[in-house]
């Protein structure tokens, strides 16, 4: 049995369920998920991606997912008695599972670790209890798990199988004619509501200075109705874009997530912003453990990216450090080299096959 809870982790967890049948046709696969899983799986059991699950769930939300766990899942492990249990992120859920899966002595085996590096480090107790092995996807977390006693294996990172190396392209100036920036408002209705408009400003106060410049929003054409207020002149919307579209840009202003990492793969410069209500500010700062919401920093071990949050997330304080990086070619050279060099320190493209052999070599050693 496989189980993801949101988009991305539905994506990965097919792909690792398509690597598994190809190992070996004759496993049965059964999901809990979304599109992907149930495109790819042989018994699907319920679609928990389609109910959007973003923070904490709402009171129907909790009852109907605890009788899903309860009652339908601990049912259909009972009755079919699964080989394995293969958790993909999403961790408030797939914790439960794994606790339902020992009950029933069935081995458990993650893939792609909850972030407790960056929030509730204490998460990684549960894990060790519950769960026989972690396929983790930064090389970092390899030491974190190793060093609380849980079995972990560092596969790679599963972008490498879905963003090829890109080739080479001239740097332009600032002054230069085409030079484009993309604007990355988040693939969220909420995020995009923080932070859109300040994107926009952002932009305003760099073509004062530099008219000839493009500007392209990514969006995703489900929200569609986030980018309403978009000047018409000025300002193309790009929906459900590819990464070669992507590289073609000279910079990018963006929300924090994967697209950083995405970003970076294909050697974009950027500059990371957020903004989000004060209280859940607060309450993130609160619990929040690293030093940097950019995980190519983190990675790097330098503020390779700029980040503006919260309070500092100002149009003019946003513009001016862009300007400042966009009309320096030595720089944005630098900064594309150093981004070029993190898909080294991410292992190696076939993360989904040696993540599924792994797996399979586990359960052939039961």
């Amino acid at each position: 049995m496989i189980s993801a809870g949101d988009p991305s982790g539905d994506l990965h967890a097919a792909n690792l369920a398509r690597e598994i049948k190809k190992l070996n046709s004759g496993i049965h696969i059964s999901a809990v998920g979304g599109k992907k899983l149930n495109e790819t799986s042989d018994t699907f059991i319920y679609d928990i991606v389609g109910l959007n699950l973003h923070g904490l769930p709402s009171v129907k939300q909790y009852f109907n997912l605890k009788k899903l766990l309860n009652e339908d899942i601990a049912g259909y492990l009972k009755k079919n008695k699964p080989t394995a249990i293969i958790p993909v992120d999403f961790y408030g859920f797939n914790i439960k599972l794994a606790q339902q899966a020992q009950k029933q002595n069935i081995p458990v085996y993650y893939f792609i670790s909850p972030q407790i590096w960056a929030t509730r480090p204490e998460r990684i107790n549960a894990i060790k209890e519950f769960v026989n092995h972690i396929s983790v996807i930064f090389p970092f977390e390899e030491k974190i798990y190793s060093q609380a006693g849980v079995p972990v294996t560092f596969v790679g990172n599963p972008l490498l199988d879905t963003i090829p190396t890109m080739p080479h392209k001239a740097l332009k100036n600032s002054s230069s004619e085409g030079f484009t920036i993309g604007l990355f408002p988040g693939s969220r209705k909420q995020v995009v509501s923080w932070n859109l408009q300040t994107m926009l400003d952002t932009a305003k106060l760099i073509k004062d200075k530099y008219p000839q410049i493009i500007f392209k929003i990514i969006g995703l054409y489900s929200l569609k109705n986030c980018y309403m207020n978009v000047p018409k002149d000025g300002f193309e919307i790009l929906y459900e874009s590819d990464y070669i579209t992507r590289a073609n840009f000279d910079f990018a202003i963006t929300t924090s997530g994967t697209v950083a990492l995405e970003n970076t793969l294909i050697g974009l410069p950027m500059l990371v912003m957020y903004k989000l209500p004060w209280p859940l500010y607060f309450l993130i700062k609160s619990i929040i453990k690293v030093s940097s919401v950019t995980i190519t920093n983190l990675l790097t071990n330098e503020k390779l990216v700029p980040e503006f949050l919260q309070r500092d997330a100002q149009p003019d304080k946003i513009a001016n450090t862009v300007l400042n990086i966009i009309s320096d070619e030595n720089k944005l050279a630098d900064i594309k080299q150093k981004l070029e060099n993190v898909r080294d320190i991410l292992g190696e493209p076939g993360v989904y096959n040696r993540t599924a052999k792994l797996i399979l070599e586990k359960i052939n050693g039961l």
